[in-house]
């Protein structure tokens, strides 16, 4: 008798092995996904000022485990309208996740995701007053000028309608999502924007059964008309700057669809002013406020810099934020094929390499008469970030083609 039941033991002890194994083996084998949160001008108060209209997306990883679904804030992106200071107005807030910064649980049973994070905050009186950030030393051109940016501590309680579930294909929330944001100042510039606060329900909440998702982000190209001195119409008729348009914006998409990145051209915009032909770096503000779309990227076509050179083929100002702006010149073709691509990597928050981006790479820099590298790597792809960037609907499949590690 105690033969068979220490057999009988042995035989449940096996079983339960094999059943704690397999269920093991099947968590590890379950997708992971993406719960993607959009925001369509939802309020949040400024205290003591006023309230912002904010746009944008907040998106989690999720992940089964053993007891229901673990989640991480991988991406908090948010736009808001200007308000008013005592330094003038602030201009478009830029709210964005800080790397590596954001802790996260779940609470299964009332269906509540709480984030911990620090947040970077920008907004372009910080430029009117404090300048840009300046390259560093030895750089071999300068065409990448970094805002100073706030930190601001925040806390997201999300609680969703429904218990998400991760398919094969992307499916929405029932009855959706409400947020509770609130945002302190941790490290000031100016400290003219005070804690921030809201609540808000999240209408499209989307999961998506893969990490990679092509996300898109709104280019607009200004182009300038002025009158040209000589030829045969010299003084009477008008040209306008923007012939490398159709090269550089093609290689661009061309590169940037290797990260799972859309970029939605609009139609060209004209601003007419005969100076911005030949840009100096004095009239480089001058242009940057002539026209302004706070829901996309700006890129100025002029024919060239003075002195030629100044920023090799281009320059980006306030890279990662949704008030970044880039200026470019016809006269990259037919050598710098590859210049927009590049200045549109630091709109997208990247760094010339050993920054966030891989030597060797599209970030590397060129300077002008010489072409930026076609080549785009892994980690050029994970470090994008910029509020302006969305998640288009429905949800376009997407495989990286990166083309170097």
């Amino acid at each position: 008798m105690k033969t068979a039941h220490r057999n009988a033991v042995v035989l449940f002890s096996l079983l339960l092995c094999f059943l704690l194994v397999a269920g093991t083996a099947n968590a590890q084998k379950a997708e992971p996904g993406m719960l993607v949160m959009k925001l369509a001008k939802q309020e949040l108060s400024v205290a003591g000022q006023s309230r912002t209209a904010v746009t944008g997306e907040i998106i989690y990883r999720m992940a089964p485990a053993d007891r229901g679904m673990i989640f991480e804030l991988s991406s908090f992106a948010l736009a808001g309208s200007s308000v008013k200071t005592k330094q003038g107005d602030s201009g478009t807030l830029s709210l964005m996740l800080k790397p590596g910064s954001a802790k996260s649980t779940y609470d299964p049973k009332t269906r509540v995701i709480t984030s911990k994070f620090l947040l970077e905050v920008h907004y372009p009186l910080i430029d009117r007053i404090k300048g840009y950030i300046q390259p560093k030393e030895g750089e071999r051109e300068k065409d990448d000028y970094r805002s100073y940016t706030e930190t601001f501590a925040g806390s997201l309680t999300c609680k969703l309608g429904a218990e998400p579930k991760i398919g094969k294909s992307s499916t929405r929330v029932r009855n959706g999502a409400v947020l509770n944001l609130k945002m302190e100042p941790k490290e000031r510039v100016l400290g003219e924007i005070a804690a921030v606060a809201g609540e808000f329900k999240i209408i499209d909440v989307v999961v998506w059964p893969r990490f990679y998702i092509k996300r898109t982000i709104n280019i607009q190209p200004v182009f300038v008309r002025y009158t040209p001195a000589e030829g045969c119409f010299g003084g009477s008729t008008t040209a306008t700057t923007g012939g490398s348009f159709p090269t550089l914006r093609d290689k661009s998409i061309e590169m940037w669809n290797r990260c799972c990145v859309g970029l939605n051209f609009l139609a060209p915009v004209y601003i007419s002013n005969d100076n911005y032909r030949i840009l100096s770096s004095a009239e480089e503000a001058g242009i940057k406020a002539a026209y302004d779309d706070p829901n996309a990227v700006e890129v100025y076509f002029v024919e060239i810099g003075d002195p030629v050179g100044i920023h090799g083929g281009g320059v980006c100002y306030s890279g990662g934020t949704a008030n970044t702006k880039i200026i470019t010149y016809d006269a990259n073709l037919p050598i710098n094929l590859y210049n927009l691509a590049h200045e549109l990597g630091h709109a997208l928050g990247l760094s010339h390499p050993p920054g966030n981006s891989t030597p060797g790479s599209l970030m590397e820099p060129s300077g002008f008469c010489a072409d930026n590298p076609a080549l785009m790597s892994k980690q050029n792809c994970d470090n994008v970030t910029n509020p302006l960037l969305y998640t288009p609907t429905p949800i376009p499949l997407c495989i990286r083609s990166t083309n170097m590690p």
